[in-house]
């Protein structure tokens, strides 16, 4: 107990101590999250991306497919890291909303002609129990 007298000298009041119990905000997990499935995908360590992934997941692919489920996913992701000329990505920013991420990067890939274009890229995530729920990519493509 505090005890307070005020300026008057009138009153003495106690006041209770208590201790203010804050819980540590999701965006902490949900930062530690998305930095273990980054560190994954550029490390193409597929066993770290999937212990980042709920079992229902869902991977929509900027040319408009839907990997449906972790497993799928998982192999859609292989065989892009298996690609010679797969695309690169570089300067990736983070921001967190709830449990919506957003990612914003560089994209270079080849284009139909062999040479390689930058663009910008961004993809939308979905949390949901702790792991990624929905990966929704969008890429700026550019002829």
């Amino acid at each position: 107990m505090k005890t307070v007298k005020n300026m008057s000298g009138q009153r003495v009041e106690e006041i209770p101590r208590d201790h203010v119990v804050e819980e540590v905000a999701p965006e902490l997990a949900y930062r530690k999250l998305m930095a273990k499935f980054e560190e994954g995908f550029i490390t193409q360590n597929l066993q770290m991306i999937g212990e980042c992934l709920l079992p229902s997941f869902e991977w929509r692919i900027p040319n408009g497919e839907v990997a449906h489920g972790r497993e799928l996913a998982l192999a859609a992701m292989e065989e892009r890291f298996a690609m010679p000329n797969a695309p690169r990505f570089s300067r990736s920013v983070w921001r967190f909303q709830g449990r919506t991420v957003i990612q914003t990067y560089r994209v270079d890939y080849p284009g139909p002609d062999g040479r390689w274009r930058e663009s910008r890229g961004m993809d939308l995530y979905e949390i949901r129990d702790g792991l990624i729920a929905c990966k929704d990519a969008y890429w700026k493509m550019i002829p």
